[in-house]
């Protein structure tokens, strides 16, 4: 049994005793997972005296191994013998114990006895070099090949930011494939099932059914279309949708498959044009890992994925030798499988014996996709000892947080596809008094209290009855969301700490200087330069970066830096940094951590210049590569105890914190598909260039991963919230700013977190009324007040103005629905009408014929005969302290009358009182602009060629003031009320989120 001195719950004592089968331990948050690993190892080796040498117990993290090792120093503190062997015990990382394996067997896995392992930052660079010189020696032989190859592919070919290049793509998909095991990419498919028999039986259908319009033309050019792919096929997949426009999709089947099918048969069509491309690509893949093992074995050094790599094949290749060193582990345990990758686990099968594998895990806390993590490894694990109908063991009981804190994470997530559901158990009791969880919501306007001035000011008060600085954690999606927070907790003077995935290189001073080197070897790096003059290196306003214009803002660069860019060749680039901070007192402006950073920068400028002279790109380059691989931890601060930690959810994982800020929900993962991609099951894909359009176009592998991509993203999004909430001992607080688009998470805690039990939460003030109604008993809502935005949109007012609402749902919710696809035929027709009566080429015949219709009207010809014209003039009008931003579609003056137009493309021409109330609002700023109101407003619907006269008199032009102070005033108190009438019926939350009912619709009707 195990030592009498240790108390276990039952469930812990169960899966630490567990014998006669492998054992998988699903490990919920502050369920004691290290604790029970601990315990199976001494439960090992006092109950059935195995000796601790011959335990392998691999770890996720060096930290975790240390502390380990540590627990069983500790539990065997009264046995000096055993003590002694914890301390040679086999508590690792994989990277740490192929090392050692590899190490005592270097000749027999064909490695030099002195091998090196490269840091990632050396191995980046080199990867990045033998991947240039294999694409090098691939153009020498087959340049015709790679050009068109490189022509091809759907690469960047911007001037400015950082460009997405075919070595880069090569090396992520070279990582990729490595990781899961394999050594070179796999052979193309079969060829799949010919869609253009399908297309064109749909195409003829269509046809019979559009006999006299633009779409019977389309479909007889694309029923004489040639089986082999050109750049007309091409042409008529992509004119086929704007054609069909917005004709009634229920009653026209035929075309509306025709819609979904046509891309799927373009990808299937750029694979045939593009024959043989693939195979390069395929042939670039091997090239450039050829070139790399080529290169690390000249420089006697492996790189970390190599130590799996080489310790496979030395297991596989000699079977007397595998023997020998799977023999000299009887149990293998394994700590967080659920961040274990395809390589690893084949290394991990190649160690263990049957029956005798331990391993822990949680698939909800499973967020290291990125990294290559296979969260699948873990399901599969779980489900082969499900077959063979073996015990699962579950750790529910949960002995971190407050009962309060795991039911708001039930609540949020319990529903997510991401997140399996589990029951969380908690041991500790509720807070005596007080609110555990709270959410908090600041804005983003100047004068209103930001999220971080919340959350700061919530800080120090806690911080005022006593809590030390040191219980609080402010967790964060990624660190560029910590800075808002950083200013906020110095201007109060709270001590902080950062940690967590930023490298110095990351942060706020550190970026000002890179942005300067970079727009120092590349001024027409638009990115860079704008940074620079916009930055507080030179402080230039939003509107004077937009005045100059891009060779404005060039000129200005090269007027103020141009002899610092001649002086670059000659003077080492810490000095040449370090003068030009000077003269513009930048350091001036820092923290003492600021101050820091810039040292280390420049210190590493000065070291690497004087090792190893090179361009001011290269350097670049090489701060680049460090910076990706986060080699370089933050310059540390003065002073760590005693101070609130800012970390990222990744850093923050294995820890607990009594009071936890989840904060930044309204930031976006921002994430897109990479130019190649990679699967072991589908091999490679990737994004074309379009040959008729230039767009990106995925073929069909592409597609099908990039839907992998997303849904896993997603995936993991949900269950890094997951792993944050539940860092949270007593306190937890949900902190967003307030945004017209929110994330689908934050839609979730603003939906799940009010339905919680009274008292549980401190909610958002506009949700009170609403459970207020269901009768149940909430916390008084904070009296909040100048909560209004400073500014607004002419189609804002005009939305709060048709239904308070549908405003609110819509903006503040954020629950307008997504489009279905890439765009509506109503959007994208009123796209494409504007340019064309701006002048502007559109592909569109509709549209053309719209824009000539109107151009022939009266008004058109008057616009044509006009002394002074402005077409989508973008406006900014301040009624009172609000700030009206919109596009005016038209204005002109000719003979002597000012008239506003605006343009609709609406079948449905009822919605004239909300149009009415934006023209209005745009004769209004026309008068600031013009110094008079305009002597007559109208509106155009283009499909009629009707013409609707708008009432500009005194009385109608302050009405439409009032409706902007009236959308003030219901922010300010946060009350949204509903107009209801027959305009429901098409609205888009009728019938579900808005409470209004038919009958009540009808009654008032």
């Amino acid at each position: 049994m195990v030592s009498s001195d240790v108390n276990l719950s039952a469930e812990q004592r169960a899966a630490v005793e567990r014998s006669g089968q492998d054992v998988c331990v699903v490990a919920g948050p502050g369920s004691g997972k290290t604790r029970v690993l601990v315990e199976r190892f001494a439960w090992l080796v006092e109950r059935h005296g195995i000796d601790p040498s011959r335990i392998l117990a691999i770890t996720f993290t060096e930290k975790a191994a240390r502390m380990m090792k540590r627990r069983l120093m500790e539990r065997f503190a009264n046995r000096p013998e055993l003590r002694a062997a914890m301390e040679r015990a086999w508590v690792m990382t994989i990277d740490a114990f192929c090392t050692r394996l590899l190490k005592e067997n270097a000749i027999e896995a064909g490695l030099a006895p002195d091998f090196s392992v490269l840091d990632e930052a050396a191995a980046a660079r080199m990867r990045r070099e033998a991947t240039e010189a294999a694409l090098d020696e691939l153009f020498a032989r087959r340049a015709e090949e790679m050009r068109r190859l490189l022509e091809a592919l759907a690469l960047s070919t911007s001037d400015d930011g950082r460009q997405i290049d075919l070595a880069q793509c090569l090396l992520d998909v070279h990582e990729s494939m490595r990781l899961a095991g394999l050594r070179e990419l796999p052979a193309a498919q079969d060829a799949v099932e010919d869609l253009f028999p399908e297309a064109r039986r749909l195409a003829e259908q269509v046809g019979r059914d559009f006999q006299s319009s633009g779409l019977h033309d389309w479909v007889r050019r694309f029923l004489a279309l040639s089986p082999a792919a050109s750049v007309t096929h091409f042409e008529l997949a992509a004119e086929y949708k704007p054609l069909l426009g917005r004709r009634s999709k229920k009653h026209h089947p035929a075309a509306t498959e025709l819609i979904d099918l046509l891309p799927r048969l373009a990808a299937q069509w750029i694979i045939e044009w593009n024959a043989g491309l693939p195979g390069l690509l395929r042939e670039a893949v091997a090239e450039a890992d050829r070139t790399y093992r080529a290169a690390k074995q000249r420089a006697a050094s492996v790189d970390f994925t190599d130590l799996s790599e080489y310790t496979i094949e030395l297991l596989e290749s000699d079977a007397a030798l595998r023997e020998r060193i799977s023999g000299q582990f009887e149990h293998v345990l394994m700590d967080e499988l659920q961040d274990t990758n395809r390589l690893q686990w084949k290394l991990i099968g190649l160690l263990r014996r049957a029956d005798r594998f331990f391993a822990v895990g949680d698939i909800n806390q499973s967020i290291y996709g990125f990294r290559h993590a296979d969260k699948t490894v873990f399901d599969e694990f779980r489900a082969s000892l499900r077959a063979k109908g073996q015990q699962i063991d579950e750790l529910r009981e949960n002995y971190r947080s407050r009962p309060e804190v795991l039911s708001a994470v039930t609540r949020v997530l319990g529903g997510c596809a991401g997140v399996e559901r589990r029951d969380l158990i908690a041991i500790r009791e509720s807070l005596p008094a007080g609110n555990p969880v709270e959410l908090l919501a600041g804005s983003a306007d100047q004068g209103q209290q930001s999220e971080a001035d919340l959350v700061a000011d919530r800080i120090q008060a806690w911080h005022g009855e006593g809590r030390d600085y040191g219980d609080f954690a402010i967790l964060v999606r990624a660190l560029r969301s910590a800075e808002e927070f950083e200013e906020a907790f110095e201007k109060r003077g709270i001590p902080f700490v950062v940690s967590g995935g930023r490298t110095f290189l990351e942060t706020r001073e550190a970026r000002d200087v890179l942005g300067l080197l970079a727009a120092l070897v590349n001024p027409l790096d638009e990115i860079a330069t704008a940074g620079v003059l916009r930055g507080p290196l030179v402080g230039w306003s939003d509107e004077q970066l937009l005045r100059a214009g891009p060779d404005g803002r060039v000129q200005e660069f090269e007027k103020m830096f141009g002899r610092t860019r001649k002086l670059a060749g000659f003077i080492a680039p810490d000095r040449l940094i370090a003068a030009l901070l000077d003269d513009s007192g930048y350091l001036g402006t820092l923290t003492d951590r600021g101050r820091a950073n810039i040292d280390k920068l420049l210190a590493w400028l000065r070291r690497e210049h004087g090792a190893n002279p090179r361009p001011l790109a290269e350097l670049l380059e090489d701060l680049e590569a460090i910076r990706e691989a986060e080699a370089e931890a933050e310059a540390p601060p003065q002073q760590v105890s005693g101070a609130v930690n800012i970390m990222t959810i990744h850093a923050a994982k294995g820890l607990e914190f009594p009071i936890v800020f989840v904060s930044a929900l309204h930031r976006r993962a921002t994430s897109s598909s990479p130019v190649l991609m990679f699967s072991a099951d589908l091999g490679l894909g990737a994004k074309w260039r379009n040959p008729a359009t230039g767009e990106t176009l995925k073929d069909a592998t592409h597609t099908l991963l990039s839907e992998r991509l997303k849904d896993a993203e997603n995936a993991e999004e949900e269950r890094l919230l997951y792993v944050a909430m539940t860092r949270a001992e007593e306190r937890l607080a949900l902190s967003f700013t307030h945004a017209k688009q929110k994330p689908p998470l934050l839609k979730r805690v603003l939906v799940e977190i009010p339905e919680a039990s009274a008292g549980e939460l401190i909610l958002s003030p506009e949700r009170h009324e609403e459970i207020a109604d269901r009768g149940e008993v909430v916390l008084e809502p904070v009296q909040a007040t100048g909560q209004y935005d400073s500014s607004a949109t002419v189609t804002d007012v005009a939305l709060f103005s048709a239904c308070p609402r549908k405003y609110y749902l819509a903006r503040y919710v954020g629950l307008q629905p997504e489009p279905e696809g890439p765009g509506t035929g109503a959007i994208e027709l009123g796209l494409e009408v504007h340019k064309a009566l701006a002048g502007q080429p559109t592909s569109s015949s509709e549209a053309m014929e719209l824009a000539r219709q109107f151009e022939a009207s009266a008004l058109g010809q008057r616009a044509a005969r006009a002394e002074r014209i402005e077409r989508e003039f973008d406006f900014m009008l301040a009624i009172e302290d609000v700030v009206l931003r919109g596009q005016i579609d038209l204005w002109f003056e000719e003979a002597g009358e000012l008239v506003v137009i605006d343009y609709k493309t609406d079948r449905d021409q009822s919605a004239l009182g909300e149009y009415g109330l934006q023209l209005r609002l745009y004769a209004l700023a026309l008068e600031r602009y013009a110094g008079r109101v305009p002597d007559r407003a109208a509106l155009c619907f283009l499909r009629s060629g009707e013409v609707r006269e708008v009432s500009l008199r005194p009385e109608d032009l302050e009405a439409a003031r009032e409706s902007v102070r009236a959308l003030s005033h219901a922010q300010d108190r946060l009350e949204f009320t509903m107009k209801v009438g027959e305009q429901c019926r098409r609205c888009w939350f009728y019938g579900g989120n808005c409470p209004a009912k038919l009958e009540t619709i009808s009654a008032q009707a």
